[in-house]
């Protein structure tokens, strides 16, 4: 028999990292793991328009 995983996702609308113990949930106020309250929106930082995700170019070494 195997084992079931049950997997949870987080929208990025509503995903914040709690900038006291790392932790990522949809909290609102505060960090469920830790209860603190300093707590940052994720989309702010990840969800960045397609013209700004677009891959750099590298330098070579010849």
């Amino acid at each position: 028999m195997k084992a079931q995983i049950k997997h949870a996702t987080i929208p990025m609308s509503l995903a914040v990292l709690c900038l006291d113990c790392n932790s990522i949930s949809d909290a609102n106020r505060e960090c469920p793991a830790c209860s603190s309250r300093a707590l940052m929106n994720l989309s702010a930082v990840l969800d960045r328009p397609a013209e700004h995700a677009q891959p750099r170019r590298l330098a070579v070494a010849a």
